[in-house]
């Protein structure tokens, strides 16, 4: 569990329900099913990114993640983590079959639509065709340095709109102009 530590500060016993026998394996997190190559990630592992991004790069052609939200009824963990596997089919390019045994289940195709679901605590199966994708994505090949390119990005975009506006506030052309305009 991630930050397990502050978490249980909160809410110990929520928390400590949660097992500390889980180690990370050495496997590649993929699954040949002959026909496909599955990316797997269960629980908290579909928000590690390099999880995720080692799937896609060792040739995973849609994603599979299974959970089990038993511990987390009546909270919206369930909803929480089948927002990031959404925006993971996004970002990947992939489609998304996310299952849980309590929760929602959907199935979400790579444009992050919902093609398919299961509400939550409907006992049922799905059948859905998916798209399977080769290839990598921008945000993938790019990996970590995406949010550094964003705020970078962000701030040469103010420096410039607040250079521009200073530059339009020192120009008296522009205030004859807004004058003319407005008699």
């Amino acid at each position: 569990m991630p930050d397990r530590d502050f978490w249980y500060s909160l809410a110990p016993d929520l928390i400590g329900l949660v097992q500390r026998e889980y180690t990370p394996g050495t496997n590649a997190p993929v699954f040949d099913l002959g026909d496909a190559v599955t990316g797997l990630a269960i629980c908290f592992d579909v928000i590690y990114d390099d999880v995720i991004w080692e799937a896609a790069h060792d040739g995973a052609q849609l994603y599979m993640f299974q959970t089990n939200n038993a511990d987390f009824r009546g909270t919206d963990e369930n909803l929480q983590q089948l927002a990031i596997a959404r925006l993971r089919a996004i970002e990947t390019g992939r489609s998304v079959v996310n299952i849980s045994t309590v929760g929602t289940s959907q199935v979400i195709d790579p444009a992050g639509r919902t093609i398919d679901a299961l509400p939550s605590d409907v006992r049922g199966a799905m059948v859905t065709d998916v798209e399977l994708r080769d290839g990598l994505t921008l945000a993938v090949v790019l990996g970590p340095s995406v949010p550094f390119i964003v705020v970078i990005g962000s701030l040469a975009a103010l420096i410039s709109a607040g250079i521009i506006a200073r530059r339009r506030s020192r120009d008296p052309r522009d205030d004859a102009a807004v004058e003319t305009d407005a008699g």
